[in-house]
């Protein structure tokens, strides 16, 4: 992940330097590889299951190669994966869970398309059946961006998971309140609760986003509808899309008290390289910071259009602090019973997802004392007329806060710059 970008490098680097061969990976490699090759002896850019059979072979006859690519790799090739090391279980024995790669939507500020592409590939249901079983688990987390994307196979494997008798969570688009059919297998498979990037309560940026639900009425009524067929709903919400005003920080607050959600996962619009709203911002002079350590999703790094950076990383406070306050906490329990079945296991998530949102509040970075320039984002704000900034007193440059070297004519980092947003070729 981009935020844990320099950490990686810093530990590439001092094994490097006691002779020891590095391969990194991931979305922020695969993004940005001629910054990763600085600091690795070889980058698999996008899913390494496709060449990672290469990489372990050319290692052991010393010729690594700098870069390993297959775009899209056949899934039912895939071979199972090493459970007996009990790497993956932690809180519940929750066991991660793989059936599908791929998402159809292309989000301005979602990287997900760039490394796994926008077409929904599968497992066979029967390799995940069996999957599970060799597991020997009853918990899974299923680690696809959209579980419910491809109706048809989604279906198939919902079928199939409920003989298993099995508990999951998982991530789904809101849509899935449209299918009847879909919602009650979902239940049926096993499914406690999923995450829903609901992303904003403000209908213009609903309209923007092209959402299958365009406006806050219909949201709320697919919120009740899951709720009411026994799947938790667990939302994740951005501040500071272009259309958010201040008053984005109170909706979001009265959205949650009204939909009677007892738990939220809370961020701050965050423009990570290779997504079109980096390039965009970018564009318009509007990044504050390429620290990518700041790239947290609870720090602000650009400048909003309709108040300041400052401004709002306050509101990303309160919002967050008034949700997790414990009087708050206490009001949620209610909410909670309304999902049945209930039991100690759901009880028990629901605490550890307040108790760690409250603690989340007390990280977020109000100050912004870091950001290059930091008298003019105090006060700096776009006007509505307003088209970019590339004029404007208000700017960042390239040559400032990576780490490691920063943008300059002559660095490496800026043949990165063509490979964004090109179907992650190395040009």
């Amino acid at each position: 992940m981009t935020a844990t970008a320099n950490r990686s490098y810093q530990l590439s680097d001092m094994y490097r330097q006691r002779g020891s061969k590095v391969v990194l990976g991931g979305i922020h490699p695969t993004i940005l590889p001629q910054e990763a090759i600085q600091h690795a002896d070889a980058v698999v850019i996008g899913e390494a299951e496709g060449c990672w059979a290469d990489v372990i072979d050319d290692f052991k006859k010393g010729r690594l190669q700098k870069f390993y690519h297959v775009p899209e790799p056949d899934l039912s090739k895939f071979p199972f994966p090493r459970r007996d090391f009990h790497i993956d279980k932690a809180l519940f024995n929750c066991v991660g869970l793989v059936t599908t790669r791929g998402c159809p939507y292309a989000c301005e500020f979602c990287s997900v398309t760039d490394f796994y592409g926008r077409r929904i590939r599968h497992r066979p249901v029967s390799m995940v059946v069996e999957d599970i079983r060799q597991s020997g688990s009853k918990t899974f987390l299923i680690l696809d961006d959209n579980v419910t994307g491809h109706p048809e196979y989604s279906k198939k494997l919902f079928e199939a998971l409920i003989p298993l008798g099995i508990r999951w969570i998982g991530q789904s688009s809101i849509s899935l309140a449209k299918d009847k059919e879909m919602l009650k297998l979902c239940r049926l498979s096993g499914c406690a609760a999923l995450f829903f990037g609901i992303e904003s309560v403000s209908p213009s940026s609903l309209i923007g986003m092209k959402k299958s639900l365009k406006s806050i009425e219909e949201t709320e009524e697919a919120i009740k509808i899951i709720q009411d067929n026994g799947i938790g709903f667990h939302p994740s919400i951005i501040l500071g899309f272009d259309t958010d005003t201040k008053a984005i920080f109170d909706d979001t607050l009265k959205f949650l008290a009204r939909t009677k959600l007892p738990t939220m996962a809370l961020h701050v619009l965050t423009p990570y390289p290779g997504t079109r709203i980096y390039q965009r911002f970018k564009d318009q002079g509007r990044i504050i910071s390429y620290d990518w350590s700041h790239y947290d999703h609870h720090t602000v790094v650009f400048q909003p259009k309709n108040m300041t950076p400052q401004e709002l990383a306050k509101g990303h406070h309160y919002v967050q602090s008034e949700f997790y306050s414990f009087s708050s906490i206490v009001r949620h329990v209610p909410f909670l019973l309304r999902v049945s079945p209930i039991n100690l296991r759901r009880i028990l998530l629901f605490l550890l997802l307040n108790i760690a949102g409250k603690s989340v509040a007390k990280y977020i970075d109000t100050s912004l004392d870091w950001a290059d320039n930091n008298e003019k984002w105090n006060s700096q704000k776009i006007r509505p007329g307003d088209k970019v900034l590339k004029e404007s007193s208000v700017s960042s440059s390239d040559q400032a806060h990576l780490p490691f070297q920063s943008l300059k004519e002559g660095s490496p980092y800026k043949n990165d710059e063509s490979h964004l947003n090109e179907e992650n070729k190395i040009l």
